[in-house]
């Protein structure tokens, strides 16, 4: 290796460094250290953790709470993330062409995603108050009686699942307007000129060049459900503070709340940081086999011909077919 070789291979390393020492500091070690305490139970208390083999994953498997977390988390993505991604797609769609104010409208749009989600938590639970809030009384005024909406476990979750869509819609809109800017014009306007209207245009041309930036909201926004924590605490805890989060009737808590609670709960003889360490690797896994599978499912969906070369297969695919043509 030449000297200059060396020289810039030295360079690149001494920029990649302080990236990588951050991911085995921060991301590698603790993930082999919580895998290690999944066998272990520790409460804190006592000097240090005891080993309990497979304990704390058997208690796992058996816990009836698991289900009923794990189905609160998927009734947050059947409602939060759908309305998350169409809401989002709508509003590009509505302040995409250039007019006066679209700029303000945007950054409206836009204002709530750089809030606290305690903050805006805070103020929902306020506006949802099933006797003096906003909402409730703006519904009773149009003669229609309001749900309970935090207070009732068939309403509180989609309660929720709405606001973090509000909270959220500003970011999908500005990713979702960068995609609908990289759909080339000429083929809008071929399809114009001959006779497609609006909601062909749209199925046919913009969606599927636009689908790679629908996957990518759809994996990000279903990561950040399976890791729901922040609102649920914010709009569902009294003042005895997060252990009292996840009503009414543990309607509304989630895989991470759960979590949290085993890892400072110590009147049950399992739980603890073990039994938390088992929970979140049992999150970890789920996330990384739904992620998988989204991006098993997504190489049949998402059109990425316009944007990357053909991999080796896609032209050998595509030999045949034209093999097959003559």
């Amino acid at each position: 290796m030449s000297k200059l070789r060396r020289r810039e291979a030295l360079t690149g390393l001494a920029f990649v460094a302080p990236v990588v020492v951050g991911l085995v500091v921060f991301m590698a070690v603790p993930l082999v250290v919580s895998l290690g305490y999944s066998f272990t139970h520790w409460n804190f208390i006592a000097p240090a953790p005891t080993f309990v083999g497979l304990d704390n994953w058997i208690a796992l498997f058996n816990d009836p709470r698991i289900p009923i977390v794990i189905w609160n988390t998927v009734k947050f993505i059947l409602f939060g993330t759908t309305s998350f991604l169409l809401f989002s797609l709508l509003a590009a769609l509505l302040t995409f062409i250039p007019r006066r104010f679209v700029g303000a409208y945007r950054a409206a749009l836009f204002l709530p995603y750089v809030l606290s989600q305690i903050a805006v938590g805070i103020v929902w639970r306020w506006m949802f108050n099933s006797q003096t809030g906003p909402l409730t009384l703006g519904v009773e005024l149009l003669g229609i009686p309001s749900p309970d909406w935090l207070l009732d476990p068939n309403t509180a979750m989609i309660s929720i699942a709405l606001v973090t869509t509000w909270q959220g819609i500003g970011y999908g809109m500005t990713l979702y307007i960068a995609g609908l800017n990289s759909v080339p014009e000429p083929l809008i306007e071929a399809a114009r000129i001959d006779g497609a209207g609006p909601i062909r245009r749209f199925w046919s041309i913009i969606l599927p060049l636009i689908s790679p930036t629908v996957f990518f909201l759809l994996v990000t926004s279903m990561i950040g459900a399976l890791q729901l924590f922040d609102p649920v605490v914010a709009m569902t805890s009294s003042s005895a503070g997060v252990s009292s989060a996840g009503g009414p009737s543990n309607s509304t808590r989630t895989i991470v709340l759960y979590m949290y609670n085993q890892m400072f709960n110590y009147n049950e003889r399992i739980s603890g940081i073990g039994y938390a360490a088992a929970i979140a690797w049992m999150l970890a896994i789920l996330t990384f086999a739904i992620t998988a599978i989204q991006f098993l499912l997504g190489r049949r969906f998402v059109y990425y011909e316009a944007l990357v070369a053909p991999t080796r297969s896609e032209r050998r695919r595509a030999k045949k077919r034209m093999e097959a043509l003559r």
